[in-house]
């Protein structure tokens, strides 16, 4: 008796986690910690460590608002051709 390979096997591929979502969560939280040691920094009079802190935060804000409006956009677009394509 000889042993056929077996062809049929289906390896179950791990899902891709979307790269925006990750990249906007992180910059979100990084920002708000910044913030929240700015403010620390700043009640203990370490001004020099509060401004760099504030600059980071702002930063990291700026960025995230631009991932945030990057995604907003892209989905309108998306939307506007899915509707286009209905009528």
């Amino acid at each position: 008796m000889t042993i056929a390979p077996v062809n049929n096997i289906t390896t179950q591929q791990p899902a891709k986690k979307k790269i925006w979502k990750n990249s906007l969560r992180d910059t979100g939280y990084a920002a708000a910690a910044l913030g929240i040691g700015s403010a620390i920094a700043g009640s203990r009079k370490k001004i020099k460590l509060h401004k760099y802190l504030a600059l980071f935060a702002g930063v990291l804000t700026f960025i995230h608002i631009g991932i945030a409006e990057y995604y907003k956009q892209k989905s309108s677009k998306l939307a506007c051709k899915k509707d286009s394509r209905n009528k």
